[in-house]
């Protein structure tokens, strides 16, 4: 029998890779599956909406193993306009259109780009780092952090601080300063694709959907499962729950690896050992509908750099991209400088996301190393456990090459299954 425990990104691509080939038990702690546990559902004009918290896109040149999942599993995405600004000490510094111009999708420069020294500094040295970053970092120690790699190129302080690391703390969920030191190899992969535009897309018909059609034909699903341990007992993995006990011959942890030590008792000391050298930030993300957050009607995305703040304020108009809301002014923020008002706040949130550095690439690696012996039966996945970035990619592919060890397949066929 397998298990899976968690239900976010991870442990739904493995239960519903899994679920193909043999029965698969699920289980959660929340009583909701984990990717729609933190949402919100308001009422807008006399009809619920679900708000995703965070609001998740995703880009099908940045995210190929999840749209390959989606598109199997019939989860239909759309895409939406992720126009954005940033904002330093409140001016208008950069920015791009996401513009449809006869079916093709293009990102066009904001006028503040062009306007301010700062905004062109930005694009020149963004323009560089496209078409260069790659090859130069070929010829750099692989364990260059992106600042000293910045610093040494001669980027501007404008694009470093005031554009390329503030972006990233909102795409790892993460301060300005621990972005600047993660090794540069992760951000320039990300952006390996050089200068080329694909649009941002989202669910449909909203995370609900990718949660529902993924869970499909899973008879073994258990929310508020209550798990007080997981134990090696002979060649078996044992769940301890609060009443029982079930027998497993493999566990696929796929919760956070802060999370996921804490579940673990005897004969797990090494799984343990690993887990305890990540390390995770927190971050708020608040629903709200106090206008002040954003203050220009032409973007969907507004990026705040203040003095005094170690990470970003990032507001998201939610009215721009969600038609259901018909005009109802929603915000989404990510790292709010100050909370609205009581009455102004639909829901709070917190969130913890993993750091990477060079102690967590040489955690990785003896990820990899358990998973390597034929004796594995605990397996230890999610965003945490790859190194790169994006983190719904990386949950996702993390889950996959599980199944791929496990079933002794390839991702390809077993997605294409």
């Amino acid at each position: 029998m397998i298990a899976v425990v968690g239900s976010g990104i991870t442990g739904l691509t493995a239960a519903w890779a899994f679920n193909k080939f043999t029965d698969v038990f699920l289980y959660e702690k929340h009583p909701e599956i984990g990717m729609v546990a933190f949402g919100a559902k308001q009422m807008i004009h006399g009809k619920e909406v679900e708000f995703d918290i965070p609001f998740r896109t995703i880009k099908r040149d940045y995210y190929p193993t999840l749209f390959q999942v989606y598109d199997k599993a019939s989860i239909q995405t759309k895409v939406v306009d992720y126009s954005f600004r940033v904002d330093s000490s409140d001016e208008a510094v950069f920015g791009f259109f996401s513009k449809n111009l006869f079916g093709f999708h293009i990102g066009i420069p904001t006028a503040d780009v062009f306007l301010s020294a700062k905004g062109r500094t930005i694009f020149s040295d963004l323009l560089k780092f496209y078409a260069n970053a790659k090859s130069d970092w070929q010829n750099e120690n692989p364990r260059i952090t992106i600042l000293d790699f910045l610093k040494k190129y001669q980027y501007s302080h404008s694009f470093i601080y005031e554009f390329l690391l503030p972006t990233f703390a909102l795409v790892n969920t993460c301060k300005t300063e621990t972005v600047a030191q993660y090794p540069a190899e992760t951000i320039i992969g990300y952006h390996s694709r050089g200068y080329s535009y694909t649009p941002q897309e989202t669910a449909k018909f909203g995370t609900r959907d990718i949660v529902t059609r993924m869970t499909k034909g899973i008879d073994e699903l258990h929310l508020n499962s209550k798990i007080q341990q997981i134990y090696k007992k002979g060649s078996k993995s044992i769940i301890q729950f609060e009443q029982e006990e079930k027998e497993f011959d493999h566990v696929i942890l796929s919760t956070q690896a802060n999370q996921a030590k804490h579940l673990l008792g005897k004969g797990f000391e090494k799984e343990k050992e690993i887990l305890d050298e990540f390390r995770y930030e927190a971050s708020d993300v608040v629903l709200h509908t106090d206008s002040s957050y954003f203050k220009n009607p032409n973007v969907s995305l507004v990026f705040n750099i203040r003095e005094g703040y170690d990470k970003p304020e990032v507001t998201l108009d939610l009215g721009r991209i969600i038609p259901e809301l018909q005009g109802k002014t929603v915000y989404q923020t990510w790292n709010p400088h100050k909370l609205p008002s009581e009455q102004d706040t639909l829901k709070l949130a917190k969130f913890e996301r993993p750091v990477m550095d060079e102690r967590t690439r040489l955690a990785i690696e003896r990820i990899s190393s358990l998973h390597a012996n034929p004796d594995c039966k605990l397996w230890l996945c999610g965003s945490y456990s790859l190194y790169g970035i994006p983190l719904l990619e990386a949950g996702a592919k993390s889950a996959l090459l599980v199944v791929s060890k496990i079933l002794n397949q390839s991702i390809d066929s077993i997605i294409q299954t």
